[in-house]
Formats: structure tokens, C-alpha cells, sequence
């Protein structure tokens, strides 16, 4: 897991062939301008979703993680707080679905972390993540970005 400024994106460029032109994209977008919905990126494995969502309680958000995709998450409009586990010590499946990318665990966080807009979180699939967390409504970006 990665948790920077979204002013020290480039530092990152280097740890997967897709993340420079994912990191260009950031930078020329307006994230505050973009309207909810899937986006996909012309000729690019890449793609984004902007989720207009209900922050929830740590009770409510459980953990998840990928084996197809790196996330990569921006929050937009509110800070939200996430959980966290490596995977390794996850323990029992919710439930899990293949064709969409996820499996999600009943274990608890080790820890919690604030990630507010000028941040982003780069998650990978070792990582055990719990987000939106918090109360009232967020707008965030998640960019998914393939495991090679």
C-alpha cells in the first residue's frame, strides 16, 4: 500500500509500466469536473469509476482485495477514513466474485488511516482495504490499473 500527495504521484512512475500514463491522466484532469459514471480510456487496459457514495461506519465496511487490478484512489470531495490488512492475515471469505475482481473478508482492520482530497492510495492486491468510511457523502475517483 502507498499513501502519498497527489503532488508526489511521479515519485511512483517506476513501480508498474501503466502508472506513468495513468499519472498523466491525473494530472490533466480536472477531478473536481468529473461526473459519476465508468470511464474507459481509448486503447488503454486502465480505467477508471467516479463514485458518488454514502460514507459508511467501520462496522459496516469490510475488507476486500483484488487479484486482477491495482486501485488507485482519489477522494474528490470529502475525506474519508480506510482500513487495513495484509492479506495474509485475512481469515474467512464474505464472499468473492471472479468476473468482478473481488473477494471480501470478515476480519477486521489492523489499522485506520485518513486519506483526504490531494491524496491518493495505491492499493495492491496484498493489501486488505476497507474504504469509505466516514459519515455524509464523498465523490472519489478509483482508477484500476492491471496486475502484470
Amino acid at each position: 500500500m502507498i499513501l502519498d500527495k497527489l503532488e508526489n504521484i511521479d515519485t511512483y512512475s517506476n513501480l508498474h509500466p501503466l502508472f506513468k500514463k495513468v499519472f498523466e491522466m491525473i494530472r490533466k484532469t480536472d477531478l473536481s469536473q468529473l461526473v459519476p459514471g465508468h470511464v474507459d480510456f481509448s486503447g488503454e487496459t486502465f480505467y477508471m469509476n467516479v463514485d458518488e457514495v454514502a460514507l459508511r461506519s467501520e462496522k459496516e465496511a469490510c475488507l476486500e482485495v483484488h487479484n486482477k487490478y491495482i486501485d488507485i484512489q482519489i477522494p474528490i470531495k470529502k475525506s474519508e477514513r480506510m482500513g487495513y490488512l495484509s492479506r495474509k492475515e485475512c481469515g474467512k471469505i464474505r464472499t468473492q466474485n471472479e468476473e468482478r475482481d473481488y473477494i471480501l473478508y470478515d476480519d477486521a482492520p489492523s489499522s485506520y488511516f485518513k486519506v483526504s482530497p490531494g491524496d491518493f492510495v495505491i492499493f495492491f492486491p496484498q493489501d486488505a482495504h476497507a474504504p469509505i468510511i466516514g459519515v455524509g457523502m464523498t465523490k472519489k475517483i478509483v482508477i484500476k490499473v492491471p496486475v502484470i
